[in-house]
């Protein structure tokens, strides 16, 4: 008996003490988290002359002093493992470290930074390679920090929802500084000494309007989502807040690329939502919310056009469309009825049912959407009836300068990616060296047509296909759907995950026409990471 006391009092010790080393990484993992999320975006030194080097300077700082506080915590507990118990914690730690422990998303992303590190050792430029100094800073030593930090936050952060709201309410901060830049209002002298020829080129505190879309993606596609689901009165209004000032903040971004994001994010979400009528009248509400703010942003260009940047391209075919008003008041028509209604039904107390009938009409809805896109792209580049498409043409006829020169740029990328050896189109150039490629082999030609010097795909998934080849293309994308579907299985008991599903798809989305640059990709990358550690253990047991 005496025995078997001390053996269960020598027990107790010892999980105590693992206990309290998974706490104390927990806080230091949470700590970085918060500051990757919430700081990051904000951080800056000389405005936006200096954007990018800071903001990365910044991320490989805080991962560097992440894994240096881990690592001084780790020998800390070793030692006093070895002094108190002899070394009986360890060997219990390390028999949990099995190949059996690792989920899909954890084996993604090792093949991920594996495939990045033979890019870079098969490149002929490996230095470049490995920095990233010829393009975005997005060589292999950026993806080992994403690989280190992945393996510290997915399994020691204890999952909150208040990560998501400190996110939120960085981004409203950003958010509200780029509106007021739009209405030409610099409230801390961001814009003071910028040449006059790239002042609608840049904004808030993320730097060129594309990057400013990625970052809004992530912002929009969690409020909205966190709106739907949230069931506390007074966090729904604030999410409700975030939902509005960013849509708006996204309205007035200037960029094309963000319609992309709306059209994931608005076109996706009844799949999610249309299971009842309270999902119904939430996602037209959200409709109403987003053209009203396409109206009042048409009638501020018009009336106090003085006094705005401006915007064009998409936004003025949704704007100037003739029964714009009649659609808003339709839809807070149907907003309204359909919460009378849910109220009512409330009311008498009747049972709803969750049905699938209306997400596999919208499931129809998107393939005859998806379809119809196709017949335009056909009947006007291939049957030629540009005309019949009147101002969407300039979407619809494909040339070398759709997409600002995009077309031409995924063109000359493909070229080029055709002309590789094996290796490279199993493992590609070396990451980040799209400009080195197009300098050596186009530089006449983007010089003498566009007077420009292309360093980006700017297609996040043509970039990794010509820099880290078919094989990290693929794992990259596996990393994102393995993610994706481990945060779907978690979702049923934390729902909130779900706000960062989708922030994934409409960054996912709008990554097809934009470049990944270490001042947004970070903080994605830390969102997913964020995402897979909820409930860890329950799926590693």
């Amino acid at each position: 008996m005496g025995k078997m006391k001390l053996k269960k009092k020598a027990d107790s010790a010892t999980s105590d003490f693992i206990i309290s080393w998974k706490k104390t990484n927990s806080i230091i993992a949470g700590i970085f988290t918060l500051i990757v999320i919430s700081a990051l975006p904000l951080v800056f030194r000389d405005y936006y002359f200096d954007i990018l080097r800071v903001k990365y300077a910044f991320y490989y700082g805080t991962v560097l002093l992440m894994l240096a506080v881990t690592l001084i915590v780790a020998i800390i507990y070793i030692r006093i493992d070895n002094r108190l118990y002899k070394w009986a914690n360890m060997k219990q730690i390390c028999k949990g470290l099995t190949l059996r422990s690792l989920r899909k998303c954890d084996w993604a992303m090792i093949i991920f930074i594996i495939t990045v590190a033979v890019s870079t050792f098969q490149s002929e430029y490996i230095y470049e390679s490995f920095w990233g100094n010829e393009g975005r800073y997005m060589g292999l030593f950026l993806f080992l920090l994403y690989g280190a930090s992945y393996f510290i936050i997915s399994r020691f952060l204890s999952f909150r929802q208040w990560y998501l709201d400190a996110f939120l309410a960085a981004g409203m901060i950003a958010c509200i500084i780029g509106i007021l830049q739009y209405f030409k209002i610099d409230p801390i002298g961001f814009k003071a000494e910028i040449d006059p020829r790239e002042y609608r080129m840049f904004t808030s505190t993320i730097g060129n309007i594309n990057t400013y879309t990625s970052y809004l993606a992530l912002i929009s596609g969690m409020a909205v989502v966190l709106f739907t689901i949230e069931k506390n009165i007074y966090r729904r209004i604030w999410y409700l807040f975030n939902v509005i000032v960013s849509l708006f903040a996204l309205i007035t971004g200037i960029s094309d690329n963000v319609y992309l994001a709306l059209l994931a994010l608005y076109g996706l979400l009844p799949l999610y939502l249309f299971s009842n009528i309270k999902g119904v009248k939430k996602y037209i509400l959200l409709l109403a919310i987003l053209f009203t703010e396409f109206q009042i942003t048409g009638y501020i260009n018009k009336r106090f056009s003085a006094h705005v940047l401006g915007i064009d391209g998409i936004f003025d075919i949704i704007a100037e469309f003739e029964y714009l008003a009649y659609l808003v008041i339709l839809l807070w028509g149907a907003a309204v009825c359909l919460y009378i209604w849910d109220a009512h039904l409330s009311k008498k107390g009747a049972i709803r049912k969750e049905r699938n009938t209306g997400r596999w009409i919208w499931l129809g809805v998107i393939v005859c959407a998806a379809l119809s896109v196709c017949y335009a792209l056909y009947d006007v580049n291939i049957a030629g009836n540009t005309e019949r498409y009147g101002s969407l043409k300039t979407y619809l006829f494909i040339d070398d300068n759709w997409g600002t020169h995009r077309w031409y740029i995924w063109r000359i990328g493909m070229e080029s990616y055709e002309k590789f050896p094996l290796i490279h189109k199993i493992f590609g150039y070396g990451p980040d060296t799209f400009g080195i490629i197009t300098v050596q082999n186009y530089y006449e030609e983007m010089k003498s047509r566009y007077h420009e010097i292309f360093d980006s795909a700017h297609n996040e998934y043509l970039q990794y296909l010509i820099t880290i080849g078919i094989a990290g293309l693929a794992a990259y994308l596996s990393l994102l759907f393995t993610s994706i579907v481990q945060m779907l299985r978690s979702s049923k008991k934390t729902p909130a995950l779900m706000a960062i599903v989708f922030a994934l798809v409409c960054y996912g989305a709008q990554a097809a026409v934009n470049i990944s640059i270490p001042i947004v990709s970070p903080i994605m990358m830390t969102l997913l990471m964020i995402g897979v550690s909820v409930d860890r253990r329950a799926d590693q047991s």
